[in-house]
């Protein structure tokens, strides 16, 4: 086994995976945090937030997208 192919395994591993599992997750209960701002209104004070957690939640769903799926 070459020195890439372990580096290689041992990124996915340690790194991609725990980021891929959080992410996805994190993706599935951002819609949550949704209902209380849009119950409180998007006002001056809340649309920041509001759109911070929109950009979140996309950035989350990009990183989470492949977990579960087989590896080829």
């Amino acid at each position: 086994m070459a020195l890439v192919d372990i580096i290689t395994s041992f990124s996915h591993q340690f790194v991609a995976a725990p980021i891929q599992i959080i992410s996805f997750w994190l993706s599935v209960t951002l819609p949550l945090f949704y209902v209380p701002l849009i119950f409180e209104g998007l006002g001056a004070k809340v649309l920041p937030l509001f759109v911070g957690l929109l950009i979140f939640h996309v950035v989350t769903l990009f990183l989470g997208r492949n977990h579960r799926q087989e590896q080829v």
